[in-house]
C-alpha cells in the first residue's frame, strides 16, 4: 500500500500544478516516456556498522524512493543524482528502487544486497582485452559474500577505482603500450576485503601490413578445425622474397578437418580504398598447394569474400597474392582467414607465412615509363652490358619524369651485348605499329636496337626464340633526351598476330663495349591513347602552371591517402595552363580527373580551346564549355570520367589551353585531385 500511496500523491501534485498554469503557458509536451536502464550503486561502510548507502540511477527518472528489502517503510523522495542511507543487519536483501518521470511514471527494480562482515571469498574476476581495440579491457567480478568491488586499472596512482556491482561489466580504455597491473577488490560490510591482481599487456592494434616484427603488437591468429594457434618463430630459410627476421608458423595436424585454418579480427577494417589486393608471403612445404584467403566482416561472418591462390614452390618464401574485387564494396571487412591446403585434411605438415599487406598490382607492360613503386623491372644483361632503374640524370626537355633505365656497355662487351625484359601483357597493335622510345646517348650517330621476342617460340639456331622484331635506328643528338621512332613493320617477319612478350635494347649495336652508360625511358607503342597533364601510370605533358596568377584558390601538391594530388582551398576558381604547347585531344574521346571534396554543392570544370592560332584572343576561334556535378560523394573520391561530346561548346579540341575548375560555396572548396587526363 505503501508505494501505490506514494504514486497517488506524485500524480496530484502534478495535476494541481498544471491546473495552476495558465492557458498560455500549458506545458506542450510533458511526456518524456518512462524511466528505462535503471540500476543502483551500493556502498557499505566497512566498520562492522552495516550502514549501506544507496544511489539509483536511471534514463528519463526525475526522482526515486526506496524499498530497503528489511520490512522498513520506504525512503522518502529524493532527486537524481542523490542518494540514501540505511543500517542493515548481516544478511541478503532484495532492494526495490522505484524510479519516477516528470510526468509521474513510474518504473521498478529489484537487486540483490548482501551485508556480510566477514571477508568475500572465491573472489573471481574476469579481465578482457578487446578484439578490435587492444587499449580497451573490461572488467567483471564474483565472490561470496561480496556487495560490491573496485577495480584499480593500474595506469593513474592518483585516479580513483572505479566502481564495479555484482553482475556488472566496467571497461578501461589505456593511453600507452605498457604492463598494467589491474587490481579487483571485492568488498563487503566488514573491515576486511579480499584482492585479485592480474597483469594486462597493452600492445600496438594489429593493423595491415602484419610484419611479425614488432615487440608491442599481439600477433595471435587462432586456429580452427584442429591444430595450434599460429606462432611467431624465426625466419627458417630468408631469401630474397622475404628475409625478415620473424614469421608465423602453422602446423596443420594429422587428421584436422579439411578446412581446418586460421583467423584474427582486426583492430580496423582493412582499407580497399587504393586496391583490391592483399599478399601475403608463404613458405609451403610442397608446391602446388591450395591457400585460400578470406575476408569477413567483423560483425558478420557470412558477409565475406574469397580467392584461392597455389604455391609454385617448395620450402622456400613466395608471394601469394589474392584479388578480393568480388567482395560488396559497400560492406566493411576486418577479420582476415587462411586455410593452408585447403579442402585437404592435415599430415602435420608445417607452413610459414608473413608480410600480409595490400599490394597495387601492376603488369610490366608497354607503355613502359619506370616510376611504379610496385614493380621491379629486373633487367637481364647479356653480353657484357648490364641495366637497371636509376634517378633521371637529366631530367630535363621532353623527359622530366624521375626513374629511368641505365644501360651500361662495359669495356670489351660482345658488340650484340644488350639488356632485356619479360612483359607481363604482350604487345597490344590496336593503337598502331610504331614502337618509340626516349633516349639519352653521350654520342649522336649511334646505332640503337630495338627488340621484341615471343620468349615461348621455338628456338632458333643460337638457343634465341625465333619469333622477333628487330628495328635499328640511330641517335642524332649528345647528352640530351629524344624521342627515336621505330617502324616495326619494316622488319620483314613482322605479324602483328603474333605474341611478343619480351623487350630487348642493344646500344651502339655491332660495335664492341667501350664502357659507354646510355639511358632510355617512355617505351610506348603506337600513337598515344591518353594525353596525361597528371597521372600516376603515364608520362605527363608540359603544363605552364597549376594555379594562374589571376585564380582566386590556394594551391599546393601534396601527398593525400597515399598519392601525390593536386589540393585547392578557399577555392572559387583556379585555371590550370597548357599553351606551350597547347593540347590536342582531338583525337580523344573522354575527359577523366578523380575528385575529392569534402565541402562542396556544386563542382564546375570548364575547357578552354584557343582554336587554329593557339592563341586566347578574346573570341574569334577560342571555343569553351562548362559542366556542373552538384552529386559528388563528400569525403571518398569521385571518378570522372567524362565523355568529350558532353562539352558541346567545345567544338573544336586540337588547342585546348585552359582547364579551369570552381564550386560553391564560393571561396570555400576544399578539392584534392589526380589523374587528370584525355583518353580514348
Amino acid at each position: 500500500m505503501k508505494h501505490y500511496l506514494s504514486k497517488t500523491i506524485w500524480a496530484l501534485f502534478i495535476i494541481v500544478g498544471l491546473a495552476a498554469c495558465d492557458d498560455d503557458e500549458q506545458l506542450t509536451d510533458v511526456s518524456a516516456g518512462a524511466p528505462s536502464e535503471v540500476s543502483a550503486d551500493f556502498s557499505i561502510l566497512q566498520d562492522n556498522s552495516g550502514t549501506v548507502s544507496i544511489f539509483p540511477s536511471g534514463k528519463n527518472a526525475n526522482s526515486f524512493q526506496v524499498d530497503f528489502g528489511d520490512g522498513s517503510e520506504l525512503s522518502e523522495e529524493f532527486v537524481t543524482g542523490k542518494g540514501v542511507t540505511h543500517v542493515y543487519p548481516e544478511g541478503t536483501y532484495n532492494v526495490t528502487v522505484f524510479a519516477k518521470s516528470i510526468t509521474g511514471e513510474v518504473t521498478e527494480m529489484a537487486q540483490e544486497l548482501v551485508v556480510s562482515f566477514r571477508a568475500p571469498e572465491n573472489l573471481v574476476a574476469t579481465i578482457t582485452t578487446d578484439d578490435s581495440n587492444p587499449f580497451l579491457v573490461s572488467v567483471s567480478a564474483e565472490a561470496e559474500y561480496a556487495a560490491s568491488f573496485t577495480v584499480d586499472w593500474g595506469e593513474d596512482a592518483a585516479a580513483a577505482p572505479t566502481a564495479l556491482m555484482p553482475g556488472e561489466t566496467v571497461t578501461h580504455e589505456y593511453g600507452n603500450v605498457g604492463v598494467y597491473t589491474i587490481t579487483v577488490e571485492a568488498l563487503s560490510g566488514g573491515t576486511a576485503t579480499t584482492t585479485y591482481t592480474q597483469e594486462v599487456e597493452i600492445v600496438d592494434p594489429l593493423v595491415l601490413p602484419i610484419t611479425f616484427e614488432s615487440p608491442t603488437v599481439d600477433y595471435s591468429i587462432y586456429a580452427f578445425g584442429g591444430g595450434g594457434d599460429a606462432i611467431v618463430v624465426d625466419n627458417p630459410a630468408p631469401n630474397d622474397v622475404n628475409d625478415s627476421p620473424k614469421v608465423a608458423s602453422y602446423t596443420k595436424p594429422s587428421g584436422s578437418e579439411t578446412w581446418a585454418g586460421l583467423a584474427r579480427v582486426l583492430s580496423e577494417d582493412i582499407d580497399f580504398s587504393r586496391s583490391d589486393f592483399i599478399a601475403v608471403d608463404v613458405y609451403s612445404p610442397a608446391a602446388g598447394t591450395p591457400v585460400l584467403f578470406k575476408i569477413e566482416n567483423r560483425d558478420n561472418a557470412d558477409i565475406n569474400a574469397e580467392f584461392q591462390a597455389t604455391t609454385t614452390v617448395a620450402n622456400a618464401w613466395e608471394t601469394l597474392v589474392f584479388d578480393l574485387s568480388g567482395r560488396d564494396a559497400a560492406q566493411t571487412y576486418g577479420t582476415i582467414v587462411m586455410f593452408f591446403n585447403f579442402n585437404i585434411s592435415g599430415t602435420g605438415e608445417t607452413y610459414y607465412f608473413d608480410n600480409i599487406r595490400n599490394i597495387v598490382v601492376e603488369n610490366t607492360e608497354l607503355p613502359l615509363g619506370f616510376e611504379s613503386e610496385n614493380l621491379s623491372y629486373n633487367w637481364g644483361g647479356f653480353g657484357g652490358a648490364t641495366g637497371q632503374v636509376v634517378d633521371n640524370p637529366d631530367a630535363s626537355s621532353i623527359n622530366t619524369s624521375a626513374k629511368v633505365t641505365q644501360l651500361d656497355k662495359g669495356n670489351g662487351a660482345q658488340t650484340w651485348a644488350g639488356i632485356s625484359l619479360n612483359l607481363d601483357t604482350p604487345l597490344d597493335f590496336s593503337n598502331g605499329t610504331t614502337a618509340r622510345m626516349k633516349v639519352w646517348s653521350p654520342e649522336a650517330n649511334v646505332p640503337i636496337l630495338l627488340k621484341f621476342e615471343d620468349s615461348q617460340s621455338p628456338p632458333d639456331g643460337n638457343g634465341n626464340p625465333s619469333v622477333i622484331i628487330e628495328v635499328i635506328t640511330n641517335t642524332t643528338v649528345a647528352n640530351a633526351w629524344e624521342e627515336l621512332s621505330f617502324d616495326l613493320t619494316s622488319f620483314g617477319a613482322f605479324d602483328e598476330n603474333n605474341t611478343y612478350d619480351r623487350v630487348i635494347v642493344f646500344y651502339d649495336f655491332n660495335s664492341p663495349g667501350a664502357g659507354t652508360t646510355f639511358y632510355f625511358d617512355d617505351i610506348v607503342l603506337g600513337d598515344s591513347a591518353i594525353v596525361s597533364l597528371f597521372s600516376e601510370n603515364n608520362t605527363d605533358v608540359n603544363v605552364d602552371t597549376w594555379r594562374t596568377d589571376w585564380s582566386a584558390a590556394d594551391y599546393e601538391e601534396i601527398t593525400f591517402e597515399g598519392a601525390t594530388v593536386k589540393h585547392y582551398y578557399n577555392l572559387n576558381y583556379v585555371g590550370i595552363e597548357t599553351t606551350n604547347p597547347t593540347v590536342d585531344a582531338s583525337a580523344m574521346t573522354h575527359f577523366h580527373t578523380d575528385v575529392y571534396v569534402n565541402n562542396a554543392t556544386a563542382f564546375r570544370i570548364k575547357l578552354v580551346d584557343f582554336g587554329a592560332n593557339g592563341v586566347y584572343d578574346g573570341g574569334g576561334d577560342d571555343v569553351e564549355h562548362e559542366l556542373e556535378f552538384t552529386n559528388l560523394t563528400a569525403g571518398a573520391w569521385n571518378s570522372l570520367d567524362i565523355p568529350l561530346s558532353d562539352f558541346a561548346g567545345l567544338t573544336t579540341r586540337g588547342h585546348i589551353a585552359q582547364l579551369i575548375y570552381s564550386g560553391n560555396p564560393s571561396g570555400a572548396v576544399d578539392v584534392y585531385l589526380k589523374n587528370i587526363y584525355f583518353h580514348n
